[in-house]
């Protein structure tokens, strides 16, 4: 099975905020890294005023051998 990508913006709260709040999170599936950096402007608004990461998710899991995913900063 080939390998899948998703474009994935998480919110990053601090300890205290994660006792009362679950963070805003998105995964979006995309074709590559370039689709995913194109995406993640259409989708940043979601996130404004808040902090976050985006990052590339290369899920490999159903490929022969189980190999682990690969997370990438974008």
């Amino acid at each position: 099975m080939k390998e899948r990508l998703y474009l994935e913006i998480i919110e990053q709260l601090s300890d205290e905020e994660l006792l009362y709040k679950e963070p805003l999170f998105l995964r979006i599936e995309v074709s590559s890294e370039e689709e995913a950096r194109e995406k993640a402007k259409e989708y940043e608004e979601i996130f404004k005023g808040r902090k976050y990461i985006k990052r590339l998710h290369i899920h490999k899991h159903s490929l022969s051998g189980n190999i682990p995913c690969e997370i990438k900063e974008l």
